[in-house]
């Protein structure tokens, strides 16, 4: 891999959904009751929604900044290179073991985008990475190497370029384990038919800077929601003012590729643990498509898979130690009061909840709190809907109008009552039929 030198640590990107680049708002410790407002120079604080930490505060202030870290436990002891007792070599389509999955290794060399003096290319940052936009090399067949060209090479004939490629590299040593993780979930979901559809391209760990590489595609869902609501204030409608932001054919066929997404994603065993539109990637369908985009999700940092070797041991399982307070579940929000939380199904699928009703309005349902400590206890009560409705974006979510239909039950606060992500499947359908 031919990277040039530059001041960060190692070439990484973080998926591009977990960085909403300037926002600028804080990251507050739960723990220690202080809100964090210098930043080292080594990492980045995610920009937003804030993330607030839970459990035992970290030797080094520096750390205050963390974010969640569901590190497999057969991951606790293992060589971050990717060495390991047994390797795996996946193939599509492939069933494997979880505990003995080695990542798919990236051998490739490509090209950060940038310079020295005018800085790197950046998709994304976040508290532990920072996604770079690069440039795969093409490889030069040995054949051609050795065989003159039959004609005069023009001087100004420009080089061949390969695909885009987004670099997701650690801000810092401690996050090495995380990104290793990270590449052994997208390895495993690539190792399943049908993850094109739902799942980020992923193209491997590259080991050197322990990076994840994966195709690069710049536009998340938090910053297309945002767009389209500025768009509807700027050309604001009567006749439009009941419809999602980014129109209701578009909202539909988000919400239908998500939460099928979502089905995906659980009857493969793997709990996201991290869904909010700044982990959904917008990738543009191509000419003849129905929909303008195909959602791809991306930032599997949090995410965890469930096998046989823990899912009857609840305490192999990994739990959360920081949350997006916007898009956690009622339940997950205990955390904050020293209560153990981890990722779970129904957790995901409020999550995924939420994420639509901001793509239906446009911002996030608690936008209108003053104060941080507002917007927790607001999330605490588990009512998106009613506090959506109160804002000025409110008439779009209106009771018995198609967003607050396809949305309820995903977003009940008792999480026995709650859809599983095939039960909303089988829902939205219906509506959308109707």
């Amino acid at each position: 891999m031919h990277v040039p030198d530059r001041p960060t640590p190692s070439l990484q990107q973080l998926s591009l959904s977990s960085s909403t680049q300037n926002s600028g708002q804080r990251v507050v410790s739960i723990a220690l009751g202080t809100p964090v407002t210098e930043q080292s120079n080594d990492m980045t604080p995610p920009c937003t929604p804030p993330t607030y930490h839970v459990g035992k505060a970290p030797a080094d202030t520096n750390d205050l900044e963390s974010t969640a870290i569901p590190i497999h436990p057969k991951l606790a002891n293992k060589d971050v290179q990717g060495n390991s007792e047994t390797t795996v070599t996946p193939t599509a389509g492939e069933t494997l073991a979880w505990a003995k999955l080695s990542p798919r290794l990236y051998t490739k060399k490509y090209q950060v985008s940038g310079s020295t003096s005018l800085g790197y290319d950046q998709l994304g940052h976040g508290a532990w990475s920072t996604v770079y936009q690069a440039t795969e090399t093409p490889e030069t067949p040995l054949s051609t190497l050795l065989t003159p060209p039959s004609s005069p090479v023009s001087l100004l004939a420009k080089p061949a370029t390969g695909r885009l490629l987004a670099i997701k590299t650690p801000s810092r040593k401690e996050a090495h384990n995380i990104l290793y993780h990270e590449a052994r979930i997208l390895t495993y979901l690539h190792c399943t038919r049908h993850s094109s559809d739902y799942v980020v391209p992923f193209h491997g760990y590259d080991a050197t800077s322990k990076s994840v590489v994966m195709d690069a595609i710049p536009r998340n869902l938090e910053a297309h929601a945002k767009s389209c609501l500025e768009n509807t204030r700027v050309n604001f409608s009567t006749r439009t003012m009941f419809d999602p932001v980014c129109d209701s054919q578009e909202w539909k066929s988000l919400a239908t590729q998500l939460i099928n997404g979502l089905v995906f994603l659980h009857s493969n065993g793997c709990i996201h643990g991290d869904i909010k539109p700044s982990n959904i990637l917008l990738h543009r369908s191509e000419k003849g498509s129905s929909a303008a985009y195909t959602p791809l999700y991306c930032d599997f940092s949090s995410s965890r898979i469930l096998d046989d070797s823990n899912a009857s041991n609840t305490a192999q399982v990994q739990q959360i130690t920081a949350l997006t307070p916007d898009y956690a579940s009622p339940e997950l929000l205990t955390s904050l009061h020293g209560t153990a939380a981890i990722a779970t199904a129904p957790a995901d699928v409020y999550a995924l909840a939420v994420t639509l009703v901001v793509a239906a309005i446009g911002e996030s349902p608690f936008a209108g709190a003053s104060m941080e400590a507002m917007k927790l206890s607001m999330a605490r009560e588990g009512k998106v809907l009613e506090f959506a409705r109160q804002a000025d974006q409110g008439t779009r979510i209106m009771k018995g109008k198609i967003v607050e239909r396809c949305l309820k039950d995903a977003l009940e606060k008792d999480m026995e009552k709650r859809f599983t992500a095939k039960q909303w499947e089988a829902s939205v359908n219906t509506i959308f039929e109707a």
